[in-house]
This record gives C-alpha cells, structure tokens and sequence, in this order.
C-alpha cells in the first residue's frame, strides 16, 4: 500500500501557479492521501470544492473537514440569495470506501497581531483490503510550541483514545428509527499525518513518537512510530518543506510500524509550498 500526506497550499505552487491537475498527478498513485490547506467556496478559485475536484481527476472516495469556516454568500441581481461556505482544512482520499468519518476541531487560543486560524484534523475509517484502518489528516497551528502543544495533546488523546470513544453510532436505531445500520467497527491500526508544523528537534515531538509517554497509564511505550525513521532514514538537513526542515510526518500505530517498507519525500516537484511524503506499507 502505498501511502501519501501532502500539505497543497490551497492550490498555489512555489511557482505561484494555481493548479490542481498536477497535485492529483503527484499523488496519482498512492492508495490513501492526507491532504492538509484545502480549501472550498472561495472566490479566488472560482468557489471549487479542491476535495471534490481533485478526487474527481483520481477517480477516489474522500471526506472533507473544513475547521476554518466562514460565510461566502451573495446576492444576485435578481435579489435572491446564493448561500455559500468558505472552508479551510483537511481531506482523506482513498481508493477504497471510507466506512465513516468524522472532523475535530483544535484548541485554539486568541492571538493579538499574530495570524493564525482555526485548525482541526480528519479522522476515517479506510476499508483497505487487507483490514481496516483509522487514517487521520491534520494540520497544527504554524505560530509554535504554545499553541501546538494543546493541539498534539488533543489530537493524541482522540487517537488514543479512539476504541474508548466507539464510532459516529452506536448499536442500531428502534424500528421506527430511520437509522438502521449497525454500528460500525472502530480499526485499531492508524496512521497519523499530516503538517504538524514542528521538526523532531521541537518540543512536541517527543509527545507523539517520544520514548516516553505523555499519558503515564501507557508506560514508558512510545506512542506511535515515525515512518520516516522506521524506514531507516536519516534526519539531517530533511526537509519538507525548504528552510523549515522535517514538519511534514506521517506516525503510525505499533502494528503498523514492522509493515513500513520505505519513506521518502519527493522533492521534484513545484505544486505546493510543501513536498509530499510518501510511505509504502506491506500491506
């Protein structure tokens, strides 16, 4: 199975040209794809929902979660009112079924002359062939350790935490209830990625793939494993994203992490401000 997380900057490259054609080509032939800074209902793009438009070229299911929402209506001459949404956030394409989904918004604490959003994460349940996964897409605040830090502690305790929680639903609606499925299964194995917006030198870092645990229940067992370092790379001078080093990872659960083959960041391309990284799984 191969593997991608790849932040798109809503569109724009480092060239400063606006193009979605070639994001899908990138990521054309990885089986699930975290994408973070997509975008829906703005005007500069012509109101495009980047999820639908990008999962159309690759012929993927998806599940978009806009943390960052806000009106994008107008009015016509006819006086009659075109209601809109303008959305920033996270997607999960796949190309097998996204059995539920579900979006989770940050903690976020008011900045005075410092710009910063609301931000959020995916949480999926893929249907992969060889079992079920939880994929998870997110994107933390840019601004630093202060505002991060609530975020890894949030986004680390939902996954942890995810059996515990159960799915969207539980059991079955009575037989009056429109609502019949059964309750869905919530996957133990997980990949988490995304642009966290920290480098393995931060201090967030050690909370998500840290030796020891921030939760003291869980013992001295790391939380996830890094991909990247799994895979057997090195770490110096990485980047994924230039001058800025290695903030782009993706983490998995300790099931995953013997399936890990190989990871590498493609840096060849020009779409995005960022480089995607991809990961192969034996799968």
């Amino acid at each position: 199975m191969l593997f991608c997380t790849y932040n798109i900057h809503y569109g724009v490259g480092s060239d400063g040209k606006y193009d979605l054609a070639r994001i899908a080509d990138i990521v054309a032939q990885a089986d699930i794809v975290c994408l973070q800074e997509v975008t829906s209902g703005w005007k500069q793009n012509g109101f495009v929902d980047q999820t639908v438009e990008i999962a159309q070229l690759l012929n993927r299911y998806h599940w978009y979660h806009g943390a960052m929402e806000a009106d994008a209506s107008e009015v016509g001459a006819d006086g009659r009112i075109v209601n809109r949404r303008r959305a920033f956030g996270n997607a999960v394409l796949s190309r097998w079924p996204i059995n539920w989904a579900r979006g989770h918004l940050l903690p976020k604490t008011e900045l005075v002359n410092c710009f910063d959003l609301q931000r959020g994460f995916v949480e999926a349940a893929v249907e992969a062939p060889s079992g079920s996964l939880r994929v998870y897409s997110a994107h933390l605040s840019h601004v630093g350790p202060q505002q991060r830090l609530p975020q890894v502690e949030a986004l680390m305790k939902t996954v942890l935490d995810a059996e515990r929680t159960g799915p969207p639903w539980d059991a079955a609606g009575g037989d009056t209830f429109m609502f019949q499925e059964r309750r869905p299964d919530v996957p133990r194995p997980a990949i988490v990625a995304g642009d966290f917006n920290f480098t393995p030198q931060h201090p967030e870092y050690p909370l998500v793939c840290g030796e020891m645990s921030a939760y003291g229940r869980l013992g001295t067992k790391l939380h996830l494993a890094d991909a990247w370092s799994v895979a057997g790379n090195a770490e110096d001078g990485v980047e994924s994203i230039p001058n800025e080093g290695r903030i782009d990872h993706v983490c998995v659960t300790h099931d995953l992490a013997p399936r890990v083959e190989k990871a590498w960041i493609d840096h060849n391309v020009v779409a995005s401000d960022h480089w995607p990284l991809f990961v192969e799984f034996d799968l």
